[in-house]
């Protein structure tokens, strides 16, 4: 096989996503005490920063620890023990909410979806109106391992019509892809993580309550996890442990490019590199793996069944420098994630389809190179 010139590796998987050249630098710096006031204006910032893609009746808060952290978060100080709570399992994801719920002792009622479809409104309504005293729904709104991004808007409109359960929504990968208005959409918690869309590198989760779900705390015993006091100290700066200190520094600089950007924007570009996504995927011949409700943060596609995934995915991390993730479980090895979440542009995007494309020609799934990427280009074309 002919060698390539020298090429960069670029990361196409839906988390960790690119961090800037700027965020980085900003989190060189070391020597920064984070009980300095200089340091509670940081995290003051970060989390004036947060809300607008939040829209949240109040700035979320900060945690230094991955997004599953925020998700036992929200199990820890929402729900008691023996609580009723329904956790939707459409995914590797959905699942987690399911093994949280178990873990602490929750009654769990588990709404299993098959991989790559959404929620069924009518059975979930059924579900809930067989679960008396439901204390919570549990729920992605963007379930990573398969492209779907469910219906969150009538999923918390039919909660709340038919009970008095709390809606926790997990949006790590779709905060900034998607625009998800916490208040108006009427989510009574909603949480995120620093790799994904939000430019910064992993280590940092975000979590924010209603009015509502604030007056619900459990009585659970909890220490490091302890929502209520994270927020007393974080409304002057002061986080209640030690901050990933220069992540926040990094989250700023990123914040202030997507704020630039601006929620409505950030929104529509997703969608745009989603389209494009699935129309060069559709040149190629190949079918989503999501059946409906196509996530705009990446584009789960599938791969024919005589084509090895595990194979092709090794083959285009180092033939052409391109990182896609393949599948979990029961789909590892049977479709290619391709992700459009973040601070990228449609040169990014770009560069990822031709690393595909020419992958998918050495591995005789398309005879002919340019159609998907001409596909892309002209459903990314602004004139």
């Amino acid at each position: 096989m002919r060698s390539l010139p020298p090429i960069r590796n670029r990361l196409f998987c839906p988390g960790p996503t690119p961090v800037p050249a700027e965020s980085s630098l900003a989190g060189l710096e070391t020597t920064l005490y984070h009980r300095s006031s200089e340091f509670k204006a940081e995290v003051l910032q970060a989390r004036k920063g947060l809300q607008p893609f939040f829209q949240s009746p109040e700035d979320p808060l900060i945690l230094t620890s991955s997004g599953s952290g925020a998700m036992e978060s929200a199990m820890v100080n929402l729900t008691g023990e023996g609580d009723p709570i329904i956790a939707i399992n459409g995914g590797k994801f959905g699942e987690r909410w399911t093994k949280l719920g178990q873990a602490y002792g929750c009654q769990v009622k588990e709404m299993r979806l098959t991989w790559g479809e959404t929620v069924d409104l009518d059975a979930l309504k059924t579900l809930i109106q067989e679960t008396p005293g439901l204390k919570a729904v549990f729920v992605q709104a963007n379930e990573t391992s398969t492209g779907v991004a469910h219906p969150i808007q009538d999923i918390a409109d039919l909660v709340h019509k038919e009970s008095d359960a709390l809606l926790v929504v997990d949006a790590v990968s779709a905060l900034v892809a998607h625009h998800i208005p916490m208040t108006d959409w009427g989510i009574d918690c909603l949480l995120s993580g620093s790799q994904k869309g939000f430019g910064t590198p992993a280590g940092l989760a975000f979590i924010a309550l209603s009015d509502r779900a604030w007056g619900r705390l459990s009585s659970r015993r909890r220490f490091y996890f302890d929502l209520d006091r994270e927020r007393k100290g974080q409304e002057s700066g002061t986080t209640a442990w030690t901050p990933a200190t220069s992540l926040i520094r990094s989250l700023n600089v990123s914040l202030i490019k997507l704020n630039d950007i601006g929620v409505e924007a950030c929104d529509q570009y997703h969608r745009t590199a989603a389209e494009a996504c699935r129309e060069a995927s559709a040149t190629w011949g190949l079918s989503l793996f999501s059946k409906s409700h196509h996530s705009q943060a990446l584009t789960a596609v599938a791969l024919p069944a005589e084509v090895d995934g595990v194979a092709l995915l090794k083959h285009a991390k180092e033939r052409y420098g391109a990182m896609f993730a393949g599948g979990q479980d029961q789909a590892k090895g049977k479709i290619v994630r391709i992700a459009h979440l973040g601070l990228f542009d449609m040169f990014d995007l770009l560069a990822g389809l031709t690393a595909l494309e020419y992958t998918l020609k050495d591995f005789h799934v398309i005879e002919e190179l340019g159609q998907g990427v001409a596909a892309a280009m002209t459903r990314l074309h602004q004139p």
